[in-house]
C-alpha cells in the first residue's frame, strides 16, 4: 500500500468514527478523544500535515459540542460508571448491585463474586449471565427478568476518572454545578465541561420541564418554585441495599 492508498484508508477509518452518531451521543468524551488520537497518529505517521489535522480536530470538536448541547435536555439513562442497587419495582429488598457494569447478587453466593455483566449489542443493552441463560434486557433504568419481573436500577454512586462520587443531592451545589457547566459549554471549555457533565447526569436533580431553567421564566415557575430545576423522578428514591 503506497502513501496515497494508506491516507485514503486511514481517512476512511477516521471518517467512520466521526460519522458514528450512536457513539457520539452515547459517550461524547470518548468519541472526541478517539477521533483526536486517530488524527494525531496520522500526523505522526506523515499521512497528514498540521493544517489537515487542525481541520479534522475542528470538525470533531464541532460534532462534540453539538452532541452535548443535544443531550442537555435528554433523559439520563444507564451510566457506564454507575453503581446501582437493583430494586424490585413492586417493592421489596435489594436483590443485588451493578457496579461499573458488573452485577453481584445480594446473597453473595456467586462463584468469583459476580454473576453477570452489562453488555450492549445491536439489540440493545442487557444483563448477560456468566453461566448462560436468557439475557435480561435493560431499558433506560428498568431491568426485566426472563419471567417478566421488573427491577429499578437506583443510582447510588458514579465512578468518574478514577474517583467514586455520590449523586449530588444538595440544591445549592447543583445550582453551582449547572452554572459552571453552562459557562463551560458556552465557552467550549472542554476540560471543565467533561468534569461537570457526568456529575450533572448522576445528580438527584434535573432541569425543570416547565421553564427549562430560563432566567426570564423560572422566577414565576410553579413547577420548580423558581429554582430552574426539580428533583428527578425515582421509582424508589429512598431504596438502599
Amino acid at each position: 500500500m503506497n502513501q496515497t492508498e494508506l491516507k485514503a484508508a486511514w481517512t476512511a477509518k477516521w471518517r467512520a468514527t466521526i460519522d458514528d452518531h450512536e457513539y457520539r451521543l452515547s459517550n461524547p468524551e470518548a468519541y472526541r478523544t478517539n477521533c483526536h488520537w486517530e488524527a494525531r497518529e496520522m500526523l505522526a505517521a506523515g499521512i497528514i500535515d498540521e493544517l489537515e489535522k487542525l481541520e479534522m480536530d475542528e470538525l470533531v470538536d464541532a460534532a462534540y459540542w453539538h452532541a452535548v448541547e443535544e443531550l442537555v435536555t435528554n433523559e439520563v439513562g444507564y451510566l457506564q460508571g454507575g453503581h446501582y442497587n437493583v430494586m424490585p419495582r413492586n417493592g421489596g429488598t435489594c436483590i443485588g448491585k451493578i457496579i461499573n457494569g458488573t452485577y453481584s447478587a445480594a446473597d453473595g453466593k456467586a462463584l468469583g463474586g459476580f454473576e453477570a455483566r452489562v453488555l450492549q449489542n445491536n439489540s440493545g443493552r442487557h444483563l448477560a449471565f456468566r453461566f448462560g441463560g436468557e439475557p435480561w434486557p435493560i431499558d433506560g433504568l428498568v431491568l426485566t427478568s426472563n419471567t417478566g419481573e421488573q427491577f429499578d436500577l437506583v443510582l447510588t454512586a458514579q465512578f468518574i476518572n478514577g474517583v467514586v462520587y455520590r449523586p449530588v443531592d444538595d440544591a445549592d451545589t447543583y445550582r453551582a454545578l449547572v452554572n459552571t457547566a453552562q459557562i463551560a459549554l458556552e465557552a467550549h471549555d472542554f476540560d471543565t465541561y467533561r468534569k461537570a457533565r457526568p456529575l450533572l447526569m448522576g445528580a438527584e436533580f434535573t432541569m425543570c420541564i416547565e421553564c427549562h431553567d430560563s432566567f426570564s421564566l423560572r422566577e414565576d415557575c410553579q413547577a420548580c418554585a423558581g429554582n430552574g430545576f426539580i428533583r428527578r423522578a425515582r421509582h424508589q428514591p429512598n431504596s438502599s441495599a
